[in-house]
């Protein structure tokens, strides 16, 4: 396992086909995607530079919604 960062590219590459600029700013989330690390939320891990390990969960939340 690599980095958040590095999660990311490869989300980017392989799993966004239409739209990356909804998910992606520059080379990390947009703002209003929560990200969690193990229920915790990635600033409090180092964000892009947190080490991921092995059986880490790290789930995106979008906070924003339309009306």
């Amino acid at each position: 396992p690599g980095d958040i960062r590095s999660l990311l590219k490869w989300i980017k590459q392989n799993l966004l086909k239409e739209r990356p600029e909804l998910f992606m700013q520059g080379e990390s989330v947009r703002p209003g995607i929560l990200v969690l690390i193990n229920e915790a939320d990635w600033e409090l891990m180092g964000e892009l530079d947190y080490k991921l390990q092995d059986q880490d969960n790290v789930l995106f939340i979008s906070t924003l919604h339309g009306g």
